[in-house]
């Protein structure tokens, strides 16, 4: 007859633990086998695209429609740099401010706040301002300095 060798009960639970581990890898691998996909490349239709029509090409409404919202940022630059002029003269008030005073430049603040806040007017607005460009910002920057210029210094000869 043949013994079979006897275990003491910490090998006997660390021989199960074992066992349990290779399950447990056995089982992980099963199931990252079976989580591998095949990714077969799919062929995409090509959808036309949406080429920018030129002036020529765009009817009468889309152009008036066009023309009505630049108007209407044109519109907004001039009032936001009518307003910011008008705050400055109320805030700064005396010109001859020393330039090291804190005073001085309120008024560029004033001004870098209205070019600012026409990004909210035209949320407020529904105007669709992703659209714009670098050169419309600056074209909207530069009107709004226009208009606060040419209305703090009327206000200043007042």
């Amino acid at each position: 007859m043949t013994q079979e060798p006897k275990s003491d009960p910490k090998t006997q639970e660390a021989g199960e633990a074992q066992t349990q581990e290779v399950v447990m890898n056995d089982e992980s691998v099963k199931t990252a086998e079976s989580k591998k996909e095949v990714v077969i490349p799919e062929v995409i239709e090509d959808e036309p695209k949406t080429v920018p029509l030129t002036r020529a090409e765009k009817n009468a409404a889309e152009k008036a429609a066009e023309h009505r919202e630049r108007m209407v940022r044109t519109a907004i630059a001039c009032f936001f740099g009518m307003i910011t002029g008008a705050v400055s003269f109320i805030l700064i008030g005396d010109t001859t401010t020393p330039l090291g005073e804190s005073r001085s430049i309120l008024g560029l603040l004033l001004l870098l706040a209205g070019i600012v806040f026409q990004k909210h007017m035209f949320i407020l607005l529904k105007i669709d301002y992703t659209k714009l460009g670098g050169k419309d910002w600056f074209y909207q920057a530069f009107m709004t300095f226009a208009f606060w210029f040419i209305s703090w210094t009327i206000l200043l000869t007042l």
